[in-house]
């Protein structure tokens, strides 16, 4: 393992090289998945796909990580962070080869599915990094960070993936083929740059390391109510993402590039009011009424859009839906400040909140799919699925946060229920 030696007060400015890098690549697989809705008309043309399995199309990639993220994150945490995030970036960029070029259903669904496995698996890298590198008062600015790069690269990503496969002739192999292309770029960048750093006070708490790691995570009754924030508000938007284009074509004529604009404005806001809301948590507190608010809001917003095609109205919606996304780098930080938790667990219950997160993903298209199968209303199906985001009001109500209170302590959640 490629360490770098430093003594534990000391936070170098190279960090953020570091983490700047691995956030990028990250997002990039998030963009990569969640461009999906631009591509299925395309790709529902030419395969012939029903609305179901569009809805399984839409939430294949999101499948390997609801079912494997656990015992991913318990191997996976063993070793070299560096190692972990080179080969899980090799392999994604092999697997959007494998969707590009396959000519089935099948193919698609399993290459989706394997992407997918990927973007799970190296999530224990970025735990791990995080407490390497950075001071645990800067992990919610971290995190804010990541939320600003989430929103510039999947909301441009919605904006930027109708001109790439209009570009190329509405087809939509090519277009998966400069994703990969953009992943064989990052890989190179990571192995260039991406360095590991072991300190004395993380090699303590690497020494003192339960040997049950799944069980230590696991049992914070605070991390499974920040899960389920995540589970339904998750699922709205992965149902949005998916089927709000389709939505905007079919019964209003509204074309893909507009929709995929007004997906992007709340994303790209989204991502700098994550920064915002994470510097107000870092020095004022007040989490639990954000919180409740942002369900709230992402709520009313969503259904309001299943409600009009009016173009400004629409923009002014996916705004103010953006705002309320700023909520994801408190939530995010929940698992950091758990009492007691050691570097292998936080990497475990990170991944959790992932997998709970890739639940309301994977939820959503099958949703939203199979209740416009069932309804044969597309608009109502959506405006079903924009009240799971009330899930994050809950959490907010349930969250007991405060100087010290997030850090709870290790008592298994069975016996608090």
């Amino acid at each position: 393992m490629a360490n770098i030696p430093q003594q534990a007060e000391e936070w170098p400015a190279y960090r953020w090289v570091v983490m700047g890098i691995w956030l990028f690549a990250s997002v990039c697989g998030f963009m990569v998945m969640s461009t999906v809705g631009i591509l299925l008309p395309a790709i529902s043309a030419e395969l012939g796909l029903s609305p179901g399995q569009q809805g399984i199309i839409g939430s294949s990639s999101m499948w390997g990580s609801v079912t494997l993220a656990i015992p991913l994150s318990w191997v996976a945490s063993r070793y070299s962070p560096k190692l972990l995030t080179t080969l899980t970036l090799l392999l994604g960029t092999l697997f959007l080869f494998v969707q590009g070029w396959g000519s089935l259903f099948i193919i698609l669904l399993l290459g989706r599915l394997a992407f997918g496995i990927t973007v799970s698996a190296r999530q224990p890298a970025r735990a791990l990094l995080t407490q390497q590198w950075f001071p645990p008062r800067q992990i919610i600015l971290l995190n804010s960070i990541s939320n600003v790069f989430f929103g510039i690269m999947v909301g441009g990503g919605q904006v930027a993936t109708p001109f790439i496969l209009a570009g190329l002739g509405n087809d939509w192999r090519a277009t998966l083929y400069c994703f990969a292309g953009l992943f064989l770029f990052l890989s190179v960048l990571w192995m260039v740059f991406g360095r590991e750093r072991s300190t004395a006070a993380y090699q303590r708490r690497q020494a003192s390391q339960d040997t049950n790691v799944l069980k230590g995570a696991l049992s914070y009754r605070d991390l499974w109510i920040c899960g389920f924030g995540f589970l339904g508000v998750t699922t709205t938007w992965a149902a949005f993402l998916s089927f709000f284009p389709t939505l905007m074509l079919d019964t209003y004529g509204v074309s893909l590039r507009w929709s995929g604009a007004i997906l992007a404005i709340g994303i790209i806001v989204g991502g700098f009011t994550g920064l915002l809301f994470g510097y107000i948590a870092m020095n004022r507190g007040r989490e639990r009424p954000m919180l409740q608010i942002m369900g709230l809001t992402i709520v009313v917003t969503y259904a309001g859009m299943t409600l009009t095609h009016s173009l400004p109205l629409l923009f002014v919606l996916s705004f103010v839906n953006g705002i309320a996304w700023g909520f994801w780098p408190i939530l995010f930080t929940v698992p950091f400040h758990l009492r007691g938790i050691r570097p292998r667990e936080v990497a475990v219950a990170v991944s959790f909140t992932m997998m709970m997160s890739s639940s309301g993903t994977a939820l959503g298209p099958l949703v939203a799919g199979f209740i416009q199968e069932a309804l044969s209303d597309l608009r109502l199906s959506l405006l079903i699925t924009s009240f799971f985001g009330l899930s994050l009001t809950i959490a907010g109500l349930l969250l007991p946060f405060g100087p010290r209170e997030l850090e709870t302590e290790r008592t298994p959640t069975t016996e608090r229920a």
